[in-house]
């Protein structure tokens, strides 16, 4: 190649390869690795991380997982039904090779996207509560309906939370309660959906039923919230979104519906705390529940999660209140300072399905005046831990906000994360100092990253997090409550389902005009007893005994610890303030309606309908001579807990009290706290409560929860459509991004790239592109046509096993001819030693740990290939392989490879092997083989390295020959283990000329002779007659 043809713009080494070993007519190393894509149980989204082993692969992203056909807890657990095959091509490779880069695709989508990331159900749009098409969002709300005496009553409203969310898909699916009306041992059921309906009696206690109707079955159950029982509602209904889905799931098995949130804890300790003490997660005898639609007309849904993945963090974490007006303490206000926030690494929901964040041992300088920084402990815990045996997962003890410090907690975690612009193509850093933990970042508060902060803030509580604001309902009324959805949040306004106006005992018929449009009269022929309050029926028509009712409803604060003795340390002085993930005030037995409570908001939600839960601080906590939950009598009391004597939703359903602050509920602002009534913050840190616990939340993963395999070749990647574009097809968006954020040479490091189990061409056009466009680096790709897993449809085994002749009839439509790709088949089956299941995975997985193999007991410039390095029974895949998906055939390895597919085949005797070595290109020549490909792969890169040793030097012999005098030794090097059958560099005058020089240009030329690999072995066996003689 003529110089001139280079480009010379900005300094820098430049190479190029030249082939002249073409036919005419027919005949790991340093530290570079492959790049791996893929979803994986957990790690950095959308980030290249380089990982070194396979315990630090999983430290960072998770065991491989087979997948399950089990239906299992979906929604709060997580999707566990798809292999991630990414994650075992990992193991694979860095079974006898390293480092790897991983990749971890989440659901991202085109900043011009017509299509969203994510998923929805469909609004309910009908204000007379008639579904639409596509389904809807309903809440079952449970009301405590408090004492039964006529007095109580009248001074009260009914007052209730919400206990469960139900997603419905479909234009005929309804949802209803079975039961008496009201809280009356009534044998004549009701079933309505607006209508408050009380408990079944089943085995002597009170359970609610409901009915699901949809054109796949009519279900209905009873049901209870303790986790325990077999009528559990997490067990007793559908809990995987999967099931709704038609193109994965037989008809047999179809669902209509699936149960979301349930708020199990937040229900009895909100019944319990009203005049219905004998309430409890089995028995809701004297309660109510209705259910309402929680939608808001034209604006959205409570099922609307159409959006890009986003990372969890924890509430802004904030000091302790060194104002001396303690009345207008407000935690969730400016008057406290915000410190900085915990923000997980691993992004989307696994962070906060599984993690916590807990600070200790927070102290107050022993010398102000020369060191006015305090310190603290920084905890990752296992959020199912205890508070009596934490379950530490990182920790960094001894950190401070003192910038200038090497303890700064900036310093100490780090602040530095890094974002692909997908628009410039360029990578974008923010934050100063380099991430030191597995699992998190910190983001600083301005005032603390520059140290113009209070030296004697320590972390003393949190902000509250996101919940949605509670209303009033009215049976009859339009505009009751429901969430109420335009904007940035969720709240309560706008049920979609009109409420039934009860008529019972009334003197006189309920006139057309006094009802609101929509609603349902229900008629009862007897007295209905509802505990709650009866407000005059509408005037007019003799209608004053007609039952109009009321009541409070509220949605679900963060549950935090009451008092130092819930769940009966040993110590008291071991508990952490803060979040509680107990199920109750007296177990330790983990709550897993937190991972429901900590979700994502819908899309699109007004920021007036979501308001901050009570957050916490430790100036709350109160010193109390004894309580109904504490087993000593000289404790501390969170008194910011809605708890205790009163009625929580009272005072839960006023702004003030959500966000924490109202004088009947802020131990500070009342005056009574310890920090308060001591004028000290140190007091309580003195006494040993030094501890909190704060969540991680608002993780979202992007992914259409409906299909097992996000990825999947058939929809979201619709490998039909060769045309498609990134806005209007997400996941493909997601592809791209991913591998366009390894282009850049000088950013990322590999030699070898493979996105297992993606088929679909359009998405491996684009690897195969990177790959030539960097020009140091081997593609592996798979094809269609071959095996298609059960996450795709629903077709049985022997339908979806595919066949060598479709799948090259296919790769001879895409013409492609790259010495940076190539391809195998079929699929192979693993024994999954972990999991000790048996799986089918693609067969870039098993060619990535061949290739790693093969380099390490050889040399990576041998053919990963044959039975010596391609045996795979032997374990050269680096995965335990036993079968293959079809066994071939000599006719049909022989058309595979004419076709440059690397067949793997399976023999009798020797059993599994990689038997071929060709790359995608169509033009014979020594590039067409995969070893001299990732032999000239890894000499360009070692000879760029020598290279910049010498840039910026001066352009004299003297500099040539220290070039020289490092190229020609390791070529030597190379030759002599048999990976070139010679060479020669040429850097002299003549191809550094004068003009050159004065250009800045050296110019050498290196020529290359590899060795080539056997694949053919022809033998002559001649058969002579007795009188010949051999010389």
């Amino acid at each position: 190649m003529p110089v001139d043809s280079f480009r010379f713009v900005s300094p820098g080494v430049f190479i190029n390869e030249i082939d002249q070993s073409q036919v005419v007519g027919p005949a790991g190393p340093g530290g570079s690795g492959p790049v791996v894509f893929g979803v994986s149980e957990k790690g950095p989204a959308l980030v290249p991380t380089k990982v070194r082993s396979f315990s630090e692969f999983v430290d960072l992203f998770g065991q491989p997982l087979p997948g399950s056909d089990a239906n299992g807890d979906q929604w709060r657990e997580g999707n566990y039904s798809n292999p991630t095959y990414g994650a075992y091509a990992a193991q694979a490779y860095l079974a006898n090779g390293s480092p790897l880069t991983f990749v971890r695709l989440v659901g991202d989508q085109d900043p011009a996207a017509t299509t969203k990331a994510g998923w929805s159900i469909p609004r309910l749009e009908s204000t007379s509560g008639v579904q639409d098409n596509d389904g809807a969002t309903y809440g079952l709300f449970i009301i405590g309906t408090g004492s039964t005496d006529g007095a109580n009553r009248a001074s009260r409203n009914g007052e209730g939370m919400l206990a469960a969310i139900f997603q419905l898909t479909g234009s005929d699916t309804t949802i209803e309660l079975v039961g008496p009306l009201g809280r009356n041992e009534n044998p004549e059921d009701l079933t309505a959906a607006g209508a408050m309906i009380g408990p079944k009696t089943v085995d002597s206690k009170g359970e609610f039923r409901v009915r699901i109707s949809g054109s796949h079955e009519v279900f209905e159950t009873t049901f209870n919230f303790d986790p325990a029982n077999g009528r559990y509602i997490r067990k007793v209904f559908n809990t995987n979104p999967h099931l709704l889905n038609g193109d994965i799931t037989p008809t047999a098995n179809r669902k209509d519906y699936f149960l979301a949130e349930s708020y199990e804890r937040a229900v009895v300790d909100t019944i319990q705390n009203l005049a219905n003490g004998s309430v409890t997660r089995t028995d809701m005898s004297g309660t109510l529940g209705v259910i309402l639609g929680l939608s808001s007309g034209s604006a959205a849904s409570g099922g609307d999660f159409e959006q890009a993945y986003a990372t969890p963090a924890t509430p802004w974490i904030i000091g302790q209140d060194l104002n001396t007006v303690v009345s207008t303490f407000d935690l969730n206000s400016d008057r406290v300072q915000t410190l900085f926030r915990v923000h997980s690494r691993e992004g989307v929901e696994y962070a906060q399905r599984n993690y916590k964040i807990s600070f200790s041992d927070i102290k107050q300088s022993s010398n102000p005046l020369y060191q006015p920084y305090g310190t603290f402990t920084l905890m990752v815990r296992d959020i199912k831990d205890t508070d009596e045996n934490p379950k530490i997962l990182e920790q960094f003890n001894n950190l401070d906000l003192n910038p200038a410090s090497n303890n700064f907690i900036g310093k100490r975690i780090g602040d530095r994360s890094f974002t692909y612009d997908a628009v410039n193509s360029k990578w974008t850093e923010t934050g100063q100092y380099p991430v030191q933990s597995k699992l998190i970042r910190v983001e600083l508060d301005p005032l603390v990253e520059n140290g113009n902060q209070d030296a004697a803030l320590l972390p003393f509580g949190f902000r509250g997090i996101p919940i949605y604001r509670g209303g009033q309902i009215r049976s009859g009324s339009t505009t009751a409550l429901g969430y109420s959805i335009a904007g940035e949040g969720i709240s309560v306004a706008d049920m979609g389902v009109e409420a039934s106006i009860i008529q019972s005992g009334c003197s006189g018929s309920i006139p057309a005009n006094a009802m609101p449009s929509g609603s349902t009269i229900i008629t009862s022929t007897a007295a209905v007893d509802f505990g709650l309050t009866v407000a005059p029926g509408p005037v007019g028509g003799g209608l004053a005994d007609c039952l109009i009712l009321t009541a409070s409803l509220a949605f679900p604060p963060l549950p935090q610890r009451s008092g130092s003795s819930d769940g009966r340390l040993a110590k008291e002085t071991n508990a952490f303030f803060g979040l509680s993930t107990n199920q109750s005030i007296t177990t330790q037995i983990f709550d897993g309606a937190v991972r429901d409570l900590v979700r994502m908001k819908p899309t699109n939600t007004a920021k007036g309908n979501v308001i901050l839960s009570p957050g916490f601080s430790l100036d709350d906590l109160v010193k109390n001579a004894g309580g109904a939950f504490h087993l000593a009598s000289d404790i501390f009391v969170y008194s910011n807990v809605i708890s205790g004597s009163g009625s929580p939703l009272a005072s839960a359903l006023t702004a003030d009290v959500i966000r924490g602050t109202p004088a009947d509920a802020s131990g500070r602002r009342s005056g009574r706290s310890m920090t308060a009534v001591s004028a000290s913050y140190t007091e309580v840190l003195d006494q040993g409560f030094n501890k909190f616990t704060a969540p991680l939340y608002g993780g979202f993963n992007g992914f259409d929860i409906t299909e097992k395999n996000p990825f999947n070749n058939a929809r979201a990647l619709d490998s039909s459509n060769d045309s498609k574009t990134t806005a209007a097809y997400p996941m493909f968006y997601t592809v791209k991004k991913a591998i366009d954020s390894v282009t850049d040479v000088d950013q990322v490091d590999i030699n070898m790239a493979a996105i297992p189990g993606i088929t679909d061409s359009q998405s491996t056009d684009l690897l195969l592109q990177m790959a030539e466009d960097r020009k140091d680096t081997l593609a592996i790709i798979d094809l269609e046509g071959g095996y298609t897993s059960s996450t795709e449809n629903t077709d049985s085994f022997s339908d979806r096993v595919g066949s060598s002749a479709t799948t090259i009839t296919n790769i001879n439509s895409r013409n492609l001819n790259n010495s940076y790709g190539c391809a195998y088949y079929p699929w192979v089956q693993i024994n999954d030693t972990l999991s000790q299941r048996r799986l089918w995975v693609p067969p870039s997985t098993i060619a990535l740990g061949v290739m790693a193999s093969s380099a390490a007991t050889a040399e990576l410039w041998f053919a990963p290939a044959g039975f010596n390095r391609g045996g795979l029974n032997n374990g050269s895949a680096g995965l335990n392989v036993v079968n293959v998906v079809e066994k071939l055939t000599a006719d049909q390895r022989d058309d595979l490879y004419e076709v440059n597919i690397n067949p793997i085949a399976s023999f009798p005797a020797e059993g599994i092997v990689v038997f071929g070595q060709k790359t995608l290109q169509a033009t014979s020549s020594a590039l067409d083989r995969i070893n001299v490909r990732r032999l000239m792969i890894f000499l360009k890169k070692q000879i760029t390295e020598i290279s910049n040793g010498i840039l910026f030097d001066p352009n004299q012999q003297v500099t040539w020959n220290r070039f020289l005098n490092q190229v020609n030794p390791f070529l030597a090097s190379v030759r002599n283990r048999f990976g070139l059958s010679d060479y020669k560099v040429v850097l002299d005058a003549s191809t550094t000329t004068p003009d050159l020089v004065d250009r800045n240009v050296m110019y050498a030329k290196i020529l290359l002779k590899p060795t080539r690999a056997i694949e053919f072995i022809a033998l002559d066996f001649v058969i002579t007659r007795s009188g010949v003689e051999f010389e």
